[in-house]
């Protein structure tokens, strides 16, 4: 399996994480599902090689060629279909509505067709991407959509993108009165534009950040404890971060961690640096 991501151009980094790109050949006849964990991002996805299966209820239902994956608060299953080809674009928190006017709100815990918004835009992307030669045209071209779109008119909300970025270099070590200080919005209004711009609200997603913290740490290290996992990821008891883990996830934190998660240990999220220290 070949997992590729690069960083965005400078003046496109407040909004984007990064582009990723996904390449394997077949696999056997009947493919092991892989999870998707929660990450506090979006994701526009477009298949050039043969199209995922999400799992729906107790069936799995064929994905479209070109997607938006919203917000999760919860794990999703795929199973690939034969040769493995995505190419996607990760947006940070708030950054895919500087873009793309979707109800972000109704995408939460969706991954859908991207049609249903902009039909004309997802057959053009979709050609333009199966008519590269190359992974590297591959992650050029997506790059070169957003160059586009950047210059459309903006319904993106400076505030919000802020918050998130406080969220994110703070690990998730969330303050609804320190955020309310620093944006100048009330906790109310602040819940309801974030919603309008991430899908969910400022506590949802510092809850996120936690969860991927202790993903990240588990990586670095395996001596760690469950309690002083919990601890450095900001929860006062591990009775609590055992919960949060066992509702993004699906699982416990040491079932999780006895398993194999390929396709997931690619997309857990690094941790931000912190901002430049005040002169």
């Amino acid at each position: 399996m070949q997992y590729r991501t690069e960083p965005p151009p400078a003046h496109l980094e407040p909004f984007v994480d990064c582009i990723w790109l996904l390449a394997a050949p077949k696999g056997g006849d009947d493919p092991e599902p892989e999870i998707v964990l929660p990450d506090g991002k979006t994701e526009l996805i477009v298949h050039f090689g043969d199209a995922f299966l999400k799992l729906e209820g107790d069936a799995y239902e064929r994905q479209a060629r070109v997607l938006m994956s919203g917000q999760l608060t919860e794990r999703i299953m795929l199973k690939p279909t034969g040769e493995i080809g995505v190419v996607s674009i990760r947006f940070k928190a708030a950054g895919a509505a500087r873009f793309f006017d979707v109800p972000y709100e109704k995408l939460v815990d969706r991954v859908v067709d991207f049609a249903d918004f902009e039909p004309a835009f997802s057959a053009a992307i979709h050609e333009r991407i199966a008519r590269c030669d190359s992974h590297d045209e591959r992650l050029t071209a997506m790059t070169a959509v957003l160059e586009e779109r950047l210059t459309q008119e903006s319904r993106e909300d400076i505030f919000v993108r802020q918050a998130c970025q406080y969220i994110a270099r703070s690990e998730g070590a969330y303050s609804a009165q320190e955020l309310v200080k620093l944006i100048g919005y009330s906790e109310r209004q602040l819940e309801r534009k974030f919603k309008k711009q991430v899908g969910i609200t400022p506590k949802v997603l510092s809850r996120i950040a936690r969860f991927q913290k202790f993903l990240a740490l588990t990586k670095e290290t395996n001596t760690l404890t469950l309690a002083d996992a919990a601890a450095a990821c900001g929860y006062y008891d591990q009775s609590h971060f055992i919960r949060d883990f066992t509702k993004f996830s699906g699982v416990s934190p040491m079932k999780y961690l006895s398993g194999n998660h390929v396709m997931s240990d690619h997309l857990i999220t690094p941790t931000e640096p912190p901002p430049p220290a005040e002169k």
